[in-house]
């Protein structure tokens, strides 16, 4: 049951939006994967952080999915959910192609110039799924194909422990890279 409240009752708690100690956390992985500030990811940095948090298991040192692994698992479903992916692929970019449609350059004459804007898509897109033992393909199909029919030319999907149907997604949706990993250290690895 619902108590009724007065506005005059509510309090107003402004919370900051990011937890100090994740973002310490964050930090932390941040600085591991990039030493000495270095642009680059650290490759043996990143396969060290993503078996202690459990990314991989242990001698594995594969944190890149390959397409044909994708196209396996896409294969190896049931024909519902196959079907179920490609319909849910077609309605979200039929409608990511109308939004793109519908953002467009302009440009208007002003005194002593001109004004506007022109819309280009980015060259790479980062795009995250939640992995563990609650996947998620719907988030697979909105960010990879929204970055697909924006027209960026690169795409990279990162996702911890990818169930089959996270792969199968990512195959549907056309990643152009899968990465087996998750948290601070994929985020870092794409930027």
């Amino acid at each position: 049951m619902l108590t009724r409240r007065t506005p005059d009752e509510v309090t107003l708690e402004i919370k900051d939006p990011v937890d100090p100690t994740a973002l310490s956390q964050a930090k932390s992985i941040l600085s591991e994967l990039r030493p000495s500030d270095s642009p680059v990811v650290c490759p043996s940095a990143l396969l060290s952080v993503a078996r202690r948090l459990g990314d991989l298991p242990e001698g594995n040192d594969d944190y890149i999915v390959s397409s044909e692994k994708c196209k396996e698992a896409f294969d190896g479903l049931k024909e519902e959910d196959r079907k179920s992916l490609l319909n849910i692929y077609g309605r979200v970019k039929a409608f990511a192609e109308a939004q793109r449609k519908s953002v467009v350059d302009v440009e208007v004459d002003i005194p002593g110039g001109k004004a506007g804007h022109s819309v280009s898509p980015c060259r790479a897109a980062g795009c995250y799924a939640p992995g563990g033992r609650y996947p998620l393909p719907s988030s697979v199909l909105m960010t990879v194909v929204t970055a697909r029919s924006a027209g960026c030319p690169h795409v990279v999907l990162a996702s911890p422990r990818p169930a089959p149907i996270t792969l199968a997604a990512a195959h549907v949706a056309g990643a152009d890279i899968v990465l087996g990993i998750g948290g601070a250290q994929a985020i870092g690895c794409m930027a």
